[in-house]
């Protein structure tokens, strides 16, 4: 029986890990899980599961479990759950919020399986050595970078040429530039083909996601930006692939469905079935793929100097991204002007917030608190 910690239950990644835990109930126990403050959610969940501990960030939220059922709450929850001893822990809570329960749960030795790649971009290349010298495997859950692992699979490291990361263009993929400056937010939360939450949502209708993508994809795979590139793929049937040296192109398909990344990363390396229908290759029709427009969605090619100045500025640009963002969801500043944000950032403070694995959390803190300046 292999256990497994959820942070972030009631997103839709911790969701769709539940209905593949369902099916594996003789392979898998889940043993903690951690919400927001979704008291009722937590409780029906803990039940159905039998874990051993409910996590809730909100200090003030009302919630009584039964007396088999341990309670953490506050800041320090997510770390203490990610501690405890399992098979697995699903790192599922959006955002940089979440790296410190990253942290806690390689300094354990639990395996990782990451969906939140606000981890990698702050933590940077120090995160991935940690887990070496822990001898801890991260198996990565976004869709595109579980299929640039298993493409990897296919190939000796040295004999790669380049790595290809797709995006679907988000629900803005055909506006112009004029209509993306009085974008809404109602509307940039509409994706046209994955079911996700706010954050990421608008990070996919900015291209913010593939630029937060590709740092992550730079570091986890020991790859300079130069050697991947973004293509958008409306339907996102096909995740990504890896060109190797010979010409040859592997590449990984799938419904758009979480459910396949996120059941490879829990029974990784075995493969179990998640639900899903085989794909129809006759019923797609074709695969299309096209050229991302730099001008329209400058976010990309930020992320790519962001890479090249260092870790310090991977983090500012997931800083000035989240708090960009919220002041758009807020209706504070337009949509054009969440790039715009990150580009300044990168440029005024790119090199500004250095820091140590154990100091990250402050310096992230710090970034954001110079974002939210910039933007007032």
């Amino acid at each position: 029986m292999k256990t497994v910690t959820i942070l972030g239950v009631t997103g839709s990644i911790g969701q769709s890990a539940l209905r593949f835990l369902r099916l594996h109930r003789d392979t898998f126990s889940l043993e903690h899980i951690s919400v927001g403050c979704s008291a009722d959610e937590a409780l029906k969940i803990a039940a159905e599961f039998k874990c051993k501990s409910i996590g809730v960030a909100d200090e003030t939220c009302d919630i009584e479990v039964p007396a088999d059922v341990k309670l953490y709450r506050g800041a320090e929850a997510l770390c203490a759950q990610a501690a405890q001893n399992v098979d697995v822990v699903l790192g599922a809570v959006s955002g940089s919020q979440g790296l410190p329960a990253i942290l806690a749960a390689i300094k354990a030795g639990n395996r990782v399986a990451l969906a939140n790649k606000e981890s990698l971009v702050c933590g940077g290349p120090a995160l991935l050595a940690l887990a070496r010298d822990k001898g801890v495997p991260i198996i990565p859950v976004d869709s595109e970078h579980s299929a640039m692992f298993q493409c990897l699979l296919a190939g000796k490291r040295e004999d790669v040429h380049s790595i290809i990361l797709t995006a679907s263009g988000g629900p803005f993929r055909e506006h112009s530039l004029a209509q993306l400056k009085t974008a809404s937010a109602e509307a940039s939360l509409n994706h046209p083909n994955w079911s996700m939450g706010p954050k990421n949502s608008l990070d996919s209708a900015t291209l913010a996601n593939k630029g937060l993508e590709l740092i992550e994809t730079c570091y986890f795979f020991d790859i300079a930006p130069e050697d991947v590139t973004v293509v958008v793929h409306p339907t996102s049937i096909f995740h990504s692939a890896v060109q190797y040296r010979d010409g040859s192109m592997i590449a990984q398909l799938g419904e758009t469905d979480m459910a396949g990344a996120i059941g490879y990363g829990l029974s990784y390396p075995e493969r179990l079935p998640t639900g899903l229908k085989p794909l129809d290759l006759t019923a797609l029709g074709g695969l299309h793929f096209y050229p991302y427009d730099p001008a329209r969605f400058p976010a990309v090619d930020l992320a790519r100097r962001a890479i090249n100045i260092g870790q310090p500025a991977t983090l500012m640009f997931n800083a000035a991204n989240e708090v960009a963002g919220k002041a758009f969801l807020e209706g504070r500043i337009g949509f054009l002007d969440i790039a715009k944000t990150i580009e300044i950032a990168l440029d005024k403070a790119g090199d500004k917030f250095t820091a140590g694995l154990d100091d990250i959390v402050d310096a992230d803190i710090a970034a954001k608190a110079w974002c939210a300046a910039l933007i007032k």
